[in-house]
Formats: structure tokens, sequence, C-alpha cells
């Protein structure tokens, strides 16, 4: 298998982050998103949406999006368990893996009517962006009740739901100066925790 990749964007750091935490080793193809060779026919011919991670398959198919490729990959190397060990526990997780992915698409939105970066580049709607902002705060707010008192955000284990969230953390805070979820105490102290693992590393 390959990784067809990016060394920073969220959501190959998603891929990036797992493969790290289950020790499993993957070459990795690393694309310049600036280039714009994610957007030559080639590419497209892997993944028509044009957007990186991709898993190439022994077979020659491709897989695209980032938490089917964690899903897939769990269920070839089931352990460590990273996604829940009880159906319950399952469905636990996916349900706030929805949410931080949900929140993800909320965030970049929002960042495109109100951040400096997309000034230049996009027309930006005040209203749209405080619209949009309103939904990401419900968003963070879900999550703070969720994870509560527990160390992790699906309870006292890490879980795939952690890997899919932390990423937009960390970009919105390290990269883009955003103080990102700063109103909730318990995601802040999460975050401050997980961005000490190895595999929050660059």
């Amino acid at each position: 298998m390959k990784l067809h990749t990016n060394r920073t964007g969220a959501n190959c750091r998603r891929v990036a982050i797992y493969l790290a935490e289950k020790g499993l080793a993957i070459e990795a193809v690393h694309l310049d998103l600036s280039s714009g060779e994610l957007k030559t026919p080639a590419f497209r011919a892997i993944n028509p949406a044009g957007l990186v991670p991709v898993l190439e398959l022994d077979d020659g198919s491709y897989l695209p999006e980032s938490t089917a490729i964690i899903e897939y990959l769990e269920e070839l190397h089931p352990e460590p368990c990273l996604i829940g060990t009880t159906p319950r526990h399952r469905a636990h997780v996916r349900a706030i893996e929805r949410i931080a992915s949900d929140l993800g698409v909320l965030t970049i939105a929002a960042m495109q009517h109100t951040h400096p970066y997309f000034a230049a580049r996009l027309k930006q709607e005040p209203s749209v962006g405080a619209a949009l902002q309103g939904l990401v705060d419900q968003h963070l707010t879900t999550l703070e009740r969720h994870i509560g008192d527990f160390p992790f955000l699906a309870g006292e284990r890490l879980t795939i739901a952690d890997i899919v969230l932390f990423p937009l953390f960390q970009t919105c805070r390290e990269r883009m100066g955003i103080p990102f979820g700063a109103e909730q105490p318990r995601l802040s102290a999460w975050y401050d925790r997980f961005a000490k693992r190895p595999s929050a590393q660059y």
C-alpha cells in the first residue's frame, strides 16, 4: 500500500497520527498542495475530488477520505483497538467522530468568511461567517459535554474520535493563530494532553 498525503493538512494529519498510534508503517507519497498537482488529470484519476489523503491499495484501487482510510486500516489491524471494544462503545466513538468531522467542515467554512488568510482569495460575507461560527460554537459545546471528566473524547482510552478531532485543533491553534476551543476548558485540557503525545508531533 501507498499513502498519497501531505505533511500538514488536517485530514492528512489524521491518518499520520493514526499510523503512529498503531505503530504501522505505510509508504508515503508526499504531495505539494500549492503546486497544483492535485488538479492534474493524473491525480484526478486517482481521486476525482482532487483531495488527499488517498490510500493506494495493493490491488491498484484507491481509497479516499481520511476517516474511511482509518476505519479500513482498523479492520486490517484491530489491535490495539482504537474504535471501541463493544457495539455500544463503537457506536459512541462513531457518533463523536461524526460531530468532529462536521465541526471541521463548519470551521473551514467559517474561516473562509472571517480569517484574514482568506480575505484576498474569497469574497467574505461577515454575516455568513458569524452564522457559521455560531454552529461551530454549538459543536464545540456538544463535544465539551461529551468529554466530561474523561481523559479522552469517548472515555478512558484513546480512540479514532480523538484522532479525527485533534488535527483540527492543531491546525487552528498552531498554524492559523486561532484560539480554537478556548472557551471549552475540558476540550482545551484534552488538547494540551494530546499535544504532548509523540504521534502529535509534525
